[in-house]
C-alpha cells in the first residue's frame, strides 16, 4: 500500500539557511543598515545607514530594513505595514545581528571590602535591574551563595521555630540584612513562591513583611518546606561577579573577577523591550538576536510575524508583587500572588493573528513566551531555562481563545512548561490547539504542578490538548487540569517520569465537568494513577477511554451522566518498544493492538481491524513532538546502565530510569563519598542531571563529576556543583565521550544524600535514540509531516545537525516507492560528504524496517544526512537509528 497522506508543515529550515534578503516577499524600497554606515547616507548596500532607528524613520509599507552583522544598542519601534504591503526588519545574512538591551558601565573605583563601585543611574525600575560581566548574566548578591545557573538554586532552610513573618536560622550570618528581599519557598506543599522585605535582624534571626499569602499552607513556620534565600543586600557580596545597586545613592557595587576588572567588560540593562511592536501591525521581524532585552507586540497588533528570533536573558526581576487589580480578570484575592510577573516578562505575542516561529528563547526569571489575545500562533520554537523566580511564569503562558501552540520544545522551567492564568485570562479558554509539544525538566522550583497546567475554573470548550509528550519533571502530574476547570479534551498524549499521575483532573470540592482523555499512553515514573479525576462534586460528562498505563484510571462517581471509564489497558507489560526512553509505541503482539473503541474525532487513522489503545497506532508512522531546530533533541539514550556506591549500598535505583525510585546513602554526607556509573558503552554528553526528588534533606551539598574510559583511571573533575537544590546539573566545559562517570561529594551534610534519577544530555541528537525524520534540522525537496516525510525523490535529502554518533548498525523505517535501483544513502557532515551506509529500496509496500551493517564503526559528532538516490520517487522515511 502507498503511505497515507501526511499533514504538512512548511520546510522552513531550508529557507532559514538562505540569505534573508532572498525571501523578502513584498515590493518596495530596501534599506541597508551596518555599524560601518552613517545615518546621513542613502541606505543603499554601498552606503548603509548606521542605526536601525534611522531606517525605521524612512520605511513605509512594503519597505525592508536589511541589517548587517553587528551589535545595535537601540530600541526598534517600527510603524505598521498593511496586509498587502508589510514592513520587514531582517538580518542580512552576513553574520549575527544582535539587538542589545544593555549599556556599558565604566568608571569603576576601589571600594571597601575588596569591592569596586561606580556611580551610575540605572533607568529601569530597580526590581528589573540586571548586570552582565563579559556579556554573561551576573548574579545579584545573595545568601546563601548559589552557582551561575538560577535553576540550580541553593536554598537556606529555616529552623522549625520560625513563624509567619519571622525566620530563625542558626546558619544565618550575622549582618545587617534590613532592606534585603527575602525569597520564600515555604509551607506544607508550596505551590507558589513569595517575596518580602527584611525589617529587622539579629544573630540567627530576621523579621520581614510581605509574603504570607494563604498561611497555611504557604507560610514559614514548622512546615515541610522552610526554604528561603536573601538577595538585594550589600552584606551578601562575597563572591566574584555578585553585584548590588544602591538605589538611593545611585551606586553600583561589584565583586570583581579574580585578578581585577582589567580586561573585563561590565554592562547593565537599560531597555526592557529591544523590539517594541506594541503599536505595530503587519510587520515581519526575521533572524535577529536579542540580548538582555525582549520583544513584544500589543493588544491591537495584528499580522505580525516574528521568525528565527534568538533571544536570551530576556527578563530579570527580584521581587514577586501581587498583580495590579487592573490586570485581573476576576476579583482580587490573596491567591493571585501566583500570577505575579506574568504580564511583564517574556517574549510577548499579544493581539490577534500574530505568529512566533522557528525561534530560540532562553534565560528568563519569568515567562519564556506570553501569548495573549485571540488567534495567535506559536510554533516550532525552542524555549528553555525560564521561570526561575517560581511564580506561575512558564515556558509558554497562554491567555485567550483560538490560539495555536504546536511543535515547541520547552525544557528546564521553574514551574510549568505550558500554563494558563485564569486570574488574568478570565474563565474562557475556548478553541485553543495545544499539540505536538515536548515538555520536559519542568517544576524545577515547585512541586504541586505539572509540565502542562490549567488553573482554574476555566471553560475549555473547543480546546484540544493532543499529541504532546511530558516527561522527566519534578512535579506531581504530567497533564494537570486543576480546580473546577471543565470541557477540556485531551487525547494522544504521552507522559513518563512525571511523579504521581500521567493526567489529573482536580475537582477540589467543586465541579470538573465534561473533561476527557482518550488514546493516551503513560509509562514508567507514575505511581498513583495513569489518569485520575478526583474530588469533584460534579463530574458530569467526563470520559476516559483507550488509555494504556501502569496504574488505574479512575473518576469520581458523581454527575448526570456519570463519568465513563472503559476500554483502558492497565498493565506493567503493555508491549511498549522502550518505556525507559519514552518510546511508548506498540510492538507486535501488544494487547493494545486493535483493542480500542471508536471515538468520534479521535480514532481517525485506524490501521487494522479496530483502533488501538494508546497514543500510537501500530503500523502507522510514529508522530513526534517538539521543534526541529538545533538543540531541540538532547537527551542521551538510556541503556544498560549500572551504578555502585562507595558505601556498598545498592545504587541501582539511580539509573533505572524511574523518577519515583530512589537510592540513599548509608551515612550522613561527607566529602569523598561517591557514586560510579557504568553506561555500558561510551556515550557523548555535555550535561548530567542529578534528580534528588522531593526530599528537602537529602540533596547533595556539593559534588564533582569525573569521567573515565576504563572505570579505573578517572581524570580531574570536569564539573563542580555547589550548594543544594532538588535537581542539580553538572555542565561540562565541552561535549565529552566516556563510558564511566563518578560523582564525588565535596561537602558534609547532616543527612545521607539521595538520588532518584541520573540523566544525560548532549549538544545534539543521540543516534542511538530514534531520530524521527520530521524532526530533521534540514529538509530539501520533500514535505515534512507530523509523522514521517512525504516521498523523497532522487536527490531529496534531510539532515540532523551535530548528531552524537557511535555505531555500526543502521536501521531505518521507510515506505518504499521504487520499482528497483533505488537507495537511501547516509552521508557524514555534508549532503555530498562521505557515504557511511547505503540502504537498498525496492518495491511499493507499506511501512517496513530495514537494517544494514556499516563497513566500519562511526564515532564522534557529525552532521548526518539521508540522501535519496534513484530514477524517481524513492521512499517516505519515518525514522532511523544507528547503534553498535
Amino acid at each position: 500500500m502507498r503511505p497515507r497522506h501526511l499533514s504538512v508543515l512548511a520546510a522552513v529550515t531550508a529557507l532559514l539557511a538562505l540569505p534573508v534578503q532572498a525571501h523578502a516577499a513584498t515590493p518596495g524600497q530596501t534599506y541597508h543598515v551596518s555599524p560601518k554606515g552613517s545615518d546621513h547616507a542613502s541606505g543603499s548596500q554601498s552606503r548603509p545607514l548606521r542605526t536601525v532607528g534611522a531606517c525605521l524613520d524612512r520605511v513605509r509599507p512594503g519597505d525592508t530594513c536589511l541589517i548587517h552583522h553587528g551589535t545595535y544598542r537601540e530600541q526598534l519601534t517600527p510603524s505598521s505595514g498593511t496586509e498587502s504591503a508589510r514592513i520587514t526588519l531582517a538580518a542580512y545574512g552576513d553574520g549575527p545581528v544582535t539587538i542589545d538591551g544593555t549599556e556599558p558601565v565604566t568608571g569603576w573605583k576601589s571600594a571597601d571590602g575588596g569591592l569596586v563601585a561606580t556611580d551610575t543611574r540605572l533607568p529601569l525600575d530597580p526590581d528589573f535591574n540586571a548586570v552582565f560581566v563579559d556579556n554573561a548574566r551576573a548574579a545579584e548578591g545573595r545568601w546563601p551563595n548559589s552557582g551561575a545557573d538560577p535553576l540550580n538554586a541553593t536554598w537556606a532552610e529555616a529552623d522549625t521555630t520560625s513563624t509567619d513573618q519571622h525566620i530563625d536560622d542558626t546558619d544565618l550570618p550575622d549582618a545587617d540584612w534590613r532592606g534585603a528581599t527575602v525569597h520564600l519557598w515555604a509551607g506544607s506543599n508550596p505551590w507558589a513562591q513569595q517575596t518580602g522585605t527584611v525589617t529587622a535582624t539579629a544573630p540567627g534571626q530576621l523579621d520581614f513583611t510581605g509574603g504570607n499569602y494563604r498561611c497555611p499552607p504557604l507560610c514559614m513556620g514548622n512546615q515541610t518546606y522552610r526554604n528561603y534565600y536573601l538577595v538585594g543586600s550589600k552584606a551578601a557580596l562575597d563572591q566574584p561577579g555578585e553585584w548590588y545597586y544602591d538605589r538611593t545613592a545611585h551606586r553600583l557595587y561589584l565583586v570583581p573577577p579574580k585578578g581585577g576588572l582589567a580586561g573585563h567588560t561590565v554592562s547593565a540593562k537599560h531597555r526592557l523591550w529591544g523590539v517594541d511592536l506594541s503599536h505595530s501591525s503587519y510587520v515581519t521581524v526575521r533572524g535577529l538576536n536579542l540580548r538582555g532585552t525582549s520583544l513584544r507586540t500589543g493588544a491591537d497588533s495584528t499580522g505580525v510575524v516574528v521568525d528565527a528570533l534568538n533571544a536570551t536573558d530576556i527578563s530579570e526581576f527580584s521581587t514577586l508583587p501581587m498583580p495590579a487589580d487592573s490586570d485581573l480578570a476576576i476579583p482580587p484575592f490573596e491567591g493571585h500572588i501566583v500570577a505575579s510577573r506574568i504580564l511583564d516578562s517574556g517574549v510577548q505575542i499579544l493581539g490577534s493573528g500574530n505568529t512566533l516561529e522557528h525561534s530560540e528563547i532562553s534565560r528568563s526569571a519569568g515567562d519564556g513566551v506570553l501569548v495573549r489575545g485571540t488567534g495567535n500562533t506559536v510554533t516550532d520554537n525552542y524555549i528553555h531555562d525560564v521561570g526561575w523566580m517560581g511564580s506561575y511564569t512558564p515556558g509558554i503562558e497562554i491567555n485567550g481563545n483560538g490560539h495555536t501552540v504546536t511543535h515547541n520544545t520547552v525544557r528546564r522551567t521553574g514551574r510549568a512548561a505550558i500554563d494558563t492564568a485564569w486570574q488574568l485570562n478570565g474563565t474562557e479558554f475556548h478553541d485553543n490547539r495545544i499539540a505536538y509539544n515536548d515538555l520536559s525538566e519542568a517544576m524545577r522550583t515547585s512541586r504541586d504542578g505539572s509540565p502542562f497546567y490549567v488553573c482554574c475554573s476555566l471553560n475549555g470548550s473547543g480546546t484540544s490538548v493532543d499529541h504532546n509528550t511530558a516527561h522527566d519533571a519534578d512535579g506531581q502530574n504530567g497533564f494537570y487540569v486543576d480546580n473546577y476547570s471543565g470541557h477540556f479534551r485531551l487525547h494522544h498524549n504521552v507522559a513518563w517520569n512525571t511523579g504521581s499521575r500521567g493526567a489529573f483532573f482536580n475537582g477540589h470540592t467543586g465541579p470538573s465537568i465534561a473533561n476527557e482523555d482518550h488514546n493516551s499512553s503513560y509509562g514508567v515514573g507514575i505511581n498513583v494513577n495513569s489518569v485520575s479525576l478526583g474530588g469533584a462534586t460534579d463530574a458530569s460528562g467526563s470520559y476516559f477511554s483507550n488509555i494504556v498505563g501502569p496504574k488505574p484510571v479512575s473518576a469520581t462517581k458523581t454527575g448526570d451522566p456519570l463519568p465513563v471509564v472503559r476500554s483502558n489497558l492497565i498493565t506493567d507489560r503493555p508491549g511498549y518498544t522502550d518505556a525507559v526512553n519514552g518510546e511508548l509505541w506498540l510492538t507486535p503482539g501488544s494487547p493494545a493492538v486493535d483493542a480500542g473503541e471508536t471515538i468520534d474525532g479521535i480514532t481517525t487513522d485506524v490501521v487494522g481491524a479496530a483502533p488501538d489503545q494508546g497514543a500510537y497506532e501500530y503500523g502507522a508512522p510514529l508522530w513526534s513532538t517538539g521543534c526541529d531546530l538545533p538543540g531541540c533533541q538532547q537527551r542521551v539514550r538510556h541503556s544498560d546502565w549500572s551504578a555502585t556506591a562507595s558505601d556498598g549500598t545498592d545504587a541501582s535505583a539511580t539509573v533505572d530510569g524511574d523518577i519515583n525510585t530512589r537510592w540513599a546513602g548509608a551515612a550522613p554526607q561527607a566529602a569523598g563519598q561517591s557514586l560510579t556509573v557504568d553506561l555500558g558503552e561510551s556515550k557523548t554528553f555535555r550535561r548530567l542531571s542529578l534528580d534528588a526528588g522531593r526530599d528537602t534533606s537529602g540533596q547533595p551539598h556539593g559534588f564533582t563529576l569525573s569521567v573515565s574510559g576504563d572505570g579505573t583511571h578517572f581524570g580531574d573533575p570536569l564539573a563542580r556543583v555547589s550548594g543544594r537544590s532538588f535537581t542539580q546539573d553538572a555542565v561540562l566545559p565541552r561535549q565529552t565521550t566516556a563510558r564511566y562517570l563518578r560523582l564525588t561529594l565535596t561537602a558534609s551534610g547532616p543527612a545521607p544524600w539521595v538520588v532518584n534519577d541520573i540523566r544525560l544530555y548532549g549538544n545534539g541528537p543521540d543516534t542511538a535514540s530514534t531520530l524521527q525524520a520530521e524532526q530533521a534540522t534540514t529538509v530539501r525537496g520533500t514535505e515534512r509531516g507530523t509523522a514521517a516525510t512525504g516521498v523523497l525523490d532522487s536527490g531529496d535529502r534531510l539532515g540532523f545537525r551535530s548528531a552524537n554518533v557511535r555505531g555500526r548498525r543502521l536501521t531505518v523505517r521507510l515506505a518504499p516507492a521504487c520499482a528497483g535501483g533505488c537507495s537511501l544513502q547516509v552521508r557524514l557532515d555534508a549532503a555530498d560528504g562521505p557515504v557511511a551506509a547505503v540502504v537498498p529500496v525496492t518495491g511499493t509496500g507499506g511501512w517496513q524496517e530495514q537494517s544494514v551493517t556499516l563497513r566500519r564503526e562511526i564515532t564522534g559528532t557529525h552532521d548526518l544526512y539521508v540522501v535519496a538516490k534513484g530514477g524517481g520517487p524513492v521512499a517516505a522515511l519515518d525514522w532511523l537509528t544507528l547503534r553498535p
